[in-house]
């Protein structure tokens, strides 16, 4: 037998009935709480006529109800998804009808964002459940909880068989949807409880959104029963300190952009942490500068992570905080590793023709483990272009030094080719990270007449009265390879970002095309 997640609910019920799985705000569910709830809810579905395989969605901030809506669905073999509040109408009902939900459960707060979808989806036969206050929907959840036997008639459920879809962002086009495992599942959530050292008794808090793949960070207490603390809606900074210190939180993960507004309130406000041990950060690549400031305001271990989406979320490497402290003591070039790749995964880099590059040869990151994805719903292609061979092709680019540590140097379509040079923005962005004139930068690729493309920086500024170009400018010489250096240093008040924090480098890109932001020399 082969144990599942919706396995270890059921067992941390009957170990620990008493012990709090989640907190949120004021309100709170033990795990024989959450697995009661959760068999009422699954039997509800299956009086509906919900089955294995069918899909059951989900449209919500982050409560409670979130996590029992989750553990209905493994309980069902019932692929769950996730639908993001931010989206508009349009990209959520290409979510619902692309993943060809027939359940949807739907926040009351939420109802009013879907437009005039509730009506349409109704006439199309899709059952839709509302919960959290007075709503306008066909069914409510407390409503079914009340009328549930909780007689769940549990499927055989296979490794292989989905256990989620998880949407991309839609940045670039429609969200495609990531097809997750049952095996990948389980095995994402006890490697990443492995690798982050966590216990039974830490107190773990994701403030991040279950819409996408991190509700597998969210959950993944599931297999070793420690306490989860929820945001209680959406994140918001003074929430996030008092709760932590509240229900004295042991460990926490932040996206740099994050990290960087904690900062600067912990300085201005004299904030305090004493029960966090150990932040975890990723998402996104963090500069040494700030991981360096993290240290000395967060005064605990810090630890790195590096993954994807289309491992279930699994960590494919880990900087853990020992050798954070080598590079912090000296080691300097350790600051801008990811760490070493987790042994869960194989992890290879391979050159343009899939050769595998020597040590310190730049390349494309390729990783194999049992957390890869099942493939893109409906998109037979770029399944076939993302997973070679049993392999991951993840589009970022980096290389392995001798010691075995990763470094990320960018995005594949994000590789500045300027004249005949390769330039990877991450570089330079590290570089410039560093200059005190400096709040946050993005580099991109604009076209120029003469080089193709040139190297241009976007900045926000620290103090734009004060800010100097020249002195930048010989900064950056005086640090970089010539065709490295930034051909224009462009201001701005705010870089566009997506849901996770990243910049949104096409973004940038498009503003130069369409005129909000210029550069001294005319393109097409």
């Amino acid at each position: 037998m082969t144990a599942l997640v919706r396995d270890f609910l059921v067992r941390a019920a009957k170990a620990m009935p008493k012990k709090v799985a989640f907190y949120e705000g004021d309100r709170s569910i033990t795990w024989h709480d959450l697995n009661k709830r959760s068999d009422l809810f699954a039997k509800a579905l299956q009086d509906k006529g919900v089955s294995k395989g069918d899909v059951v969605a989900i449209l919500s901030h982050e409560h409670i109800e979130v996590y029992e809506h989750f553990h209905s669905c493994l309980k069902l073999g019932a692929p769950r998804v996730g639908i993001n509040w931010r989206f508009s109408p349009k990209e959520m009902l290409h979510v619902i009808h692309d993943s060809e939900a027939r359940v949807i459960m739907v926040q009351a707060n939420c109802v009013e964002l879907m437009g005039h979808l509730p009506q349409q989806l109704i006439e199309e036969g899709i059952i839709l459940i509302g919960y959290g206050g007075e709503h306008s929907l066909p069914y409510d959840y407390e409503t079914l909880l009340a009328a549930s036997d909780g007689l769940v008639d549990s499927p055989a459920i296979d490794g292989q068989d989905m256990a989620a879809l998880s949407y991309t962002s839609g940045t670039t086009g429609s969200p495609k949807g990531v097809m997750l495992s049952q095996l990948g599942l389980r095995e994402a959530m006890m490697h990443t409880v492995l690798n982050m050292g966590l216990t039974p008794s830490d107190v773990w808090y994701a403030p991040t959104s279950s819409a996408w793949i991190t509700f597998v960070l969210i959950t993944m207490n599931s297999v070793n029963g420690m306490t989860v603390v929820l945001p209680e809606g959406d994140f918001e900074v003074q929430r996030y300190f008092n709760d932590i210190n509240r229900f004295k939180v042991t460990v926490t993960i932040m996206v740099p952009i994050m990290m960087r507004r904690l900062i600067e309130i912990m300085q201005r406000d004299s904030v305090e942490l004493p029960s966090v041990r150990l932040i975890t950060y990723g998402s996104s690549p963090t500069t040494p500068q700030l991981i360096r400031k993290a240290a000395e305001i967060f005064k605990c271990d810090l630890a790195q992570m590096y993954g994807v989406t289309e491992t279930t979320g699994g960590w494919i490497s880990v900087m853990p905080p020992e050798d954070t402290l080598r590079g912090l003591n000296g080691e300097e070039h350790l600051l801008r590793s990811c760490g070493r790749p987790a042994l869960h995964f194989d992890v290879e880099i391979r050159d343009k023709n899939h050769k595998v590059c020597a040590a310190g040869s730049t390349g494309e990151v390729w990783v194999k483990s049992d957390t890869l994805m099942i493939g893109y719903l409906g998109l037979e292609q770029q399944t076939k272009e993302a997973l070679q061979g049993g392999w991951l092709c993840t589009n970022d680019m980096g290389y392995i030094d001798e010691e075995g540590f990763l470094y990320l140097t960018d995005r594949k379509n994000n590789l500045i080719i300027t004249g005949s040079a390769n330039v990877f923005p991450s570089m330079v962005e590290n570089v410039l990270d560093e200059h005190p004139q400096i709040k946050e930068v993005a580099v991109v690729g604009v076209p120029h007449p003469d080089w193709d493309e040139a190297v241009v920086a976007v900045i926000i500024p620290t103090n734009k009265n004060e800010f100097d170009t020249d002195d930048i400018l010989a900064f950056s010489k005086s640090k970089m390879a010539k065709f490295e250096v930034p051909k224009a240093l462009v201001l701005i008040d705010d870089l566009p970002k997506g849901l996770t924090g990243k910049v949104l480098k096409k973004e940038i890109q498009a503003m130069f095309k369409d005129g909000r932001l210029s550069v001294p020399w005319d393109f097409e």
